[in-house]
């Protein structure tokens, strides 16, 4: 029998275990008090300690001998287990490594710490794997040199002022040693990882090495050392970060932080298509996730992509993210920007080395909606192209929408995908005017309502608007609306919410690129229609979904109205009765 094979409780008794003594020899008091201490901490109970280490013994994964200093007790020792040493794991072997991770955080620890350890643990396994490639290549060559030759292949792991590799293994049981390997790599990698140490101070991970939470900073460190990360493809890795950053964003959500959910960006690059060397840009790209599933659907459709990806990003910290995100998903023309992308767009003259006019193919965003008393004509003239980006008008301090929309609309070359608030559809004043010079210069190619409850931060539905500048002639002045409110399925894991599953992304994507209508579902309208609606965007005004009408069965429904006429008359007759006799007792009938 393997570890996998074992039922649950026993599974994690052996990591426990594991976890604790490695292949140590210990006593069956130290592992009952072991075995203990993780009843709490996993909320399993391993009511019968010597079961568990039967079981075990069973498994193959434990031996026992008598005791030298007391033949009567016997001494055991751990097995280390083939199968989770050798054997390549899958995707769901990782998450489920990363769920475990995730139960032991709980509230205690910030979850960007287990981001943290995903990415250096990955990143050590990768850069060693290419040494021992190079090793096997060039047999003879001084280490040194390999160590060298793999920082410009993976990151720069060898420090070659100090002769000194900074990789997980050469450090995990050392604290301090753990904490200035990482700082190292930060100062070694700054054109990458611009501001990692920015997010090792605000996890608080150096002071996580003492008092309580130490304790699960080594049950964290043990948990990652495990595995071996090398064998896991560039998009397994990046699929597991995108795991822990959707497994936290319903409770993250509350605490203000927004998450896109990734149907919600598979949806966008779907819509805008992006391929072959196009400039992405997302001016809010939060932790980068939309960016990635732009380029993840450019390389499905060519493996040898050579998308760029630039993001500017507010949060520092949120930046740091995005940061690790492209690394783990083996994407290396990709760049971001910490700043405020309204004010000071950074990443201009960075797309100009690209594209000389300073514009991106394409621009994606889910820019925070509806923002309040953050923006305003006096703050918006800040930016330096102010003039030029919100030609059509300044936005006031109740909303920025459409201050975002026309700073997308600025720099996308060709298509943009944009979720936003639906109220940004019909909200009057001086949004419906630059809403107004969006239709009349002919800017805006289709407009989608998404269901609601797919958010993790509202449940109200939001749209998507795609902006088009190379409109072809049979999509001029007009606008594909599309009501997708009923395209969802119930959401797996969080009950309140929903989902877009692939059948409804296919099918919106399709209406749209292939600018049909269907009846309830999409509909193609002149923008002088759209001109006598006061330029009110809003989908259902447009398009709503077709009510099912129940179908009625005239004989089935007959039969019931009989049936119960029957009950009711057969009823009636006994309670007639039973006046009629009450009344003869007390002689109120004869």
């Amino acid at each position: 029998m393997s570890l996998n094979n074992l039922e649950p409780q026993f599974h994690k008794a052996y990591l426990a275990l594991l976890e604790k003594f490695n292949t140590n020899p210990f006593t069956f008091e130290e592992a009952e008090k072991v075995l203990e201490e993780a009843s709490k901490s996993l909320g399993v109970k391993f009511s019968n300690k010597k079961e568990v280490l039967s079981e075990l013994e069973k498994a193959g994964l434990l031996e026992k001998r008598p005791y030298e200093k007391d033949k009567r007790k016997k001494i055991y020792r751990l097995k280390e287990n083939p199968v989770l040493k050798k054997e390549k794991l899958g995707k769901d072997e990782l998450i489920n490594l990363l769920k475990e991770g995730a139960d032991i955080i709980r509230t205690a620890v910030d979850y960007k710490v287990l981001l943290l350890f995903l990415f250096y643990k990955a990143v050590s396994d990768k850069y060693l794997r290419e040494v021992k490639k190079l090793q096997e290549e060039r047999p003879g060559v001084n280490i040194e040199k390999l160590y060298k030759i793999a920082n410009t292949r993976i990151l720069n792991l060898y420090d070659t002022d100090n002769n000194k590799l900074l990789v997980w293994h050469e450090v995990k049981n050392e604290p301090a040693e753990f904490i200035n390997a990482l700082n190292r790599i930060v100062e070694l990698n700054r054109d990458k990882l611009n501001r990692l140490d920015e997010l090792i101070k605000r996890t608080g991970l150096p002071s996580l090495f003492e008092g309580e939470n130490s304790v699960i900073v080594k049950r964290l460190i043990n948990l990652f050392s495990r595995v071996d990360f090398s064998e896991f493809e560039y998009d397994i890795l990046g699929d597991a970060y995108e795991w822990i950053l959707y497994y936290f964003a319903p409770s993250k959500a509350k605490e203000g932080e927004v998450y896109t959910p990734i149907e919600v960006s598979r949806l966008i690059a779907n819509l805008i298509e992006p391929q072959g060397e196009e400039i992405i840009l997302d001016p809010a790209c939060g932790s980068a996730s939309m960016l990635i599933e732009q380029y993840l659907y450019a390389k499905k459709k060519d493996e040898n992509t050579n998308i760029t990806l630039i993001g500017q990003e507010r949060n520092e910290v949120t930046a740091v993210l995005a940061e690790l995100n492209f690394i783990l998903h083996g994407i290396k023309n990709a760049k971001v920007f910490i700043g405020d992308s309204l004010l000071n767009p950074k990443f201009e003259e960075y797309i100009r080395t690209y594209n000389p006019d300073g514009e991106a193919d394409k621009v994606v965003a889910n820019p925070p909606w509806n923002q309040k008393k953050v923006y305003n004509e006096t703050t918006l003239k800040q930016n330096p192209k102010h003039r030029d980006i919100f030609e059509f008008g300044y936005t006031t301090d109740q909303s920025a929408d459409w201050a975002w929309i026309q700073l997308i609309n600025y720099y996308a070359k060709k298509k943009a995908g944009i979720v936003i608030d639906s109220g940004a559809l019909f909200r009057g004043g001086r949004e419906k005017s630059i809403r107004e010079n969006f239709v009349k210069k002919d800017l805006i190619d289709c407009v989608i309502l998404l269901p609601e409850k797919i958010f993790y931060n509202t449940q109200a539905p939001g749209v998507i608007i795609i902006l088009n500048k190379e409109k072809p002639e049979e999509r001029k002045n007009k606008v594909l609306f599309i009501n997708a409110s009923k395209e969802y399925i119930p959401h797996p894991e969080e009950k309140k919410l929903n989902k877009l599953s692939d059948e409804n992304i296919k099918k919106i994507a399709e209406a749209y690129r292939e600018f049909k209508e269907l009846e309830g579902f999409s509909r193609i309208v002149d923008t002088d229609e759209i001109k006598r609606n006061e330029y009110n965007l809003n989908v259902s005004l447009y398009v709503s979904p077709i009510d099912e009408e129940e179908k009625i069965d005239l004989n089935e429904e007959f039969r019931k109205l009989e049936e119960l006429n029957r009950e009711y008359t057969e009823r009636f007759k006994k309670v007639e009765e039973y006046i009629r006799e009450v009344l003869r007792i007390f002689g109120g009938l004869s």
